[in-house]
């Protein structure tokens, strides 16, 4: 696989993966940022539940795509930086394959809340969010990687590339959420995805 490759299905692995979100809670009535959550849910309530299970199943197989999309770490990598790159890009990769089985299991906040047990919904959720931590505390660790790679130089990617990863552009996320609505559920609403999608689509443009 070449880089350019790589780096072409990442793009399509962050596409693929706001589709499967929009799927999922997507709604024109918009949510409410004070209280994500719950307006999520609420949305999923009512949306068709075939749009739950494709939602949901997008997740894990987004998540193989993005995985393969990850391997341009290494192949972006300088010859003697290549062990740094390939633990970046195995923390990248247990990372997306914990945000895979997250995806697919918010369907069931769709899926639980159509019937009268609060109790159970409720212990679901409060995995979910367990999951939530495991998934953006590796996640988090990974985009650093890719930061810290790139900043030194130990890619073929110049420094100031480096302003375009994950963990710089989620700094916006507050200005994000400042959308009007429609826009705001667009973007805010799939806005993880379409940081790796600017990441991806910010590589491409750097080498051409």
């Amino acid at each position: 696989m070449t880089l350019y490759k790589s780096i072409l299905i990442g793009l399509l692995g962050s596409f693929l993966m706001f589709l499967g979100d929009m799927i999922l809670y997507y709604d024109s009535n918009d949510y409410d940022s004070k209280d994500t959550i719950n307006n999520i849910i609420g949305i999923m309530k009512n949306v068709n539940i075939k749009r739950l299970y494709l939602g949901g199943l997008l997740g894990p197989i987004c998540a193989f795509i993005y995985c393969n999309g990850f391997y341009h770490i290494v192949l972006s990598c300088r010859e003697n930086n290549l062990t740094f790159g390939w633990i970046v890009f195995l923390i990248n990769v247990l990372g997306m394959i914990f945000g895979g089985a997250y995806h697919i299991q918010c369907a069931y906040l769709g899926l639980l809340s159509r019937h009268e047990n609060k109790g159970a919904l409720d212990e679901f959720l409060k995995f979910l969010k367990f999951q939530a931590k495991i998934v953006f505390g590796i996640m988090a660790l990974a985009n650093i990687g890719i930061a810290l790679l790139i900043v030194f130089g130990l890619t073929v990617f110049p420094s100031w590339q480096a302003l375009f990863t994950p963990i710089f552009l989620i700094i916006l996320t507050p200005l994000v959420g400042r959308l009007p609505k429609g826009l705001h559920m667009i973007i805010r609403g799939g806005w993880l995805n379409i940081i790796y999608f600017i990441y991806y689509l910010s590589l491409l443009i750097s080498l051409s």
